[in-house]
């Protein structure tokens, strides 16, 4: 196929799709995508349950809760010693 051969196809395709249903659409408005913020204390107690004592150092010195507990009750403390 030839290039003009090309382009004349791709016009006419053009052509069809002006005023088609895809054409009419409204355009779909992307969200932003929102950022997952966790609760320092979920951090915290992520951070003790792998070991990361930078980061548990570094969540204590902002302030974090040591008596912080997950759903199931579990503190750092339960998280260090499994």
């Amino acid at each position: 196929m030839k290039m003009a051969d090309a382009k004349q196809k791709r016009n006419e395709q053009l052509k069809r799709w002006i005023g088609s249903e895809t054409d009419l659409e409204p355009p779909v408005v992307k969200r932003k995508k929102t950022k997952v913020k966790f609760d320092d204390g979920a951090v915290f107690l992520a951070a003790c349950s792998s070991g990361d004592t930078e980061e548990v150092l570094r969540l204590l010195e902002r302030g974090a809760d040591i008596n912080y507990a997950n759903v199931d009750g579990l503190t750092a403390l339960h998280q260090v010693v499994n």
